[in-house]
């Protein structure tokens, strides 16, 4: 990639809020390894920084947060609305991708529009402090960003995976019925990349997590995506409502795999469906090492099952004209 090319993608992210210390290398890297049972592999950069300026609901209808609370420590579940959680994982999509099918579809955006996006990111401050980390705590209020919609520096081949909210959402349209084959493609629109091993279970969750961030995001395509999220090894939903990081009920679609400490789980409104963030919760105690060099002073950071270690939620989300629109 040459300057001109560098100087499109820090331009191209101008817009998208800062990226919390959790979303950084190192921890992402640190939470994979554990999620594996040790293993630890690097993961690339649009892949963490992906959920930094990307949210998940149909464009111009905002999703609102029903008081933005939760401090991201812990999961607090909630009793469980036994129709929407009933059958097993893909009786669950299956009736959500139904209701995404009734749905009318948003407006295509225009050339010159941009997408709005407010979210809330939480972490519960992984980051132990010692004479060695004297790192300010991150900002946990919402924070919004401004993507332009048809931007032609990341629709010519180059961008990798930077593609333009207008690639992504010709992406959406061109989607296969069958879940399986949706699968094969997203997978391929989002690769792991040669040093990035996993099985596919774990490259499934990860590319749907970033595919279902699209805006705007057609009600088929989503139908689809919901069906094709059923069909990824290992998924379950959690027998019980949870809440995200804005307090609002949400039902928790994870992949389950052997040996994992940690998992990402994709959360879903239980009465509109809309898809409303992912959090990664811990499922196995363990300690976490945060020493970064010999002599490091910085303790481990123990982690119990049940604990919230990363958690998106989107608040509000439309088309706009200009950059600096809101709904």
């Amino acid at each position: 990639m040459n300057v001109d090319e560098m100087k499109d993608v820090r331009d191209f992210r101008a817009g998208a809020p800062t990226p919390d210390r959790g979303r950084l290398a190192a921890g992402r890297d640190r939470l994979t390894a554990a999620a594996r049972g040790g293993r630890v592999r690097r993961m690339r950069a649009d892949w963490r920084l992906a959920a930094v300026g990307a949210a998940a609901a149909l464009t111009a209808v905002a999703v609102l947060a029903s008081g933005i609370g939760g401090d991201g420590a812990a999961d607090r579940s909630v009793p469980a609305d036994t129709r929407k959680l009933q059958g097993s994982v893909g009786e669950v999509l299956e009736r959500a991708a139904d209701a995404m099918e009734k749905a009318d579809p948003p407006a295509t955006p225009r050339a010159g529009q941009w997408i709005y996006e407010k979210k809330l990111s939480r972490d519960p401050g992984i980051w132990p402090k010692s004479k060695s980390n004297t790192q300010p705590s991150p900002k946990t209020g919402p924070q919004e960003s401004w993507t332009l919609y048809a931007d032609p520096r990341f629709e010519n081949g180059k961008e990798g995976d930077d593609r333009s909210p207008r690639e992504r959402l010709q992406f959406l349209n061109a989607l296969p019925d069958d879940p399986a084959a949706v699968l094969k493609k997203v997978r391929a629109y989002y690769p792991s990349g040669k040093d990035d091993p996993e099985s596919e279970g774990e490259h499934d969750m990860r590319a749907m997590s970033v595919v279902l961030e699209t805006r705007p995001m057609p009600p088929k395509a989503l139908a689809k995506l919901y069906r094709a999220l059923a069909a990824v090894p290992g998924a379950e939903v959690t027998p019980r409502l949870v809440h995200d990081a804005a307090g609002r009920d949400a039902i928790a679609v994870g992949h389950d795999e052997k040996g994992q400490k940690v998992r990402r789980e994709i959360l879903i409104d239980p009465h509109t469906y809309q898809y409303l963030g992912d959090r990664w919760l811990i499922v196995k105690d363990y300690k976490e090492s945060f020493k970064a060099f010999p002599g490091d002073d910085t303790p481990d950071r123990p982690w119990k099952a049940g604990d919230v270690m990363f958690q998106n939620a989107l608040l509000d989300t439309a088309v706009v004209d200009h950059k600096g629109d809101r709904p």
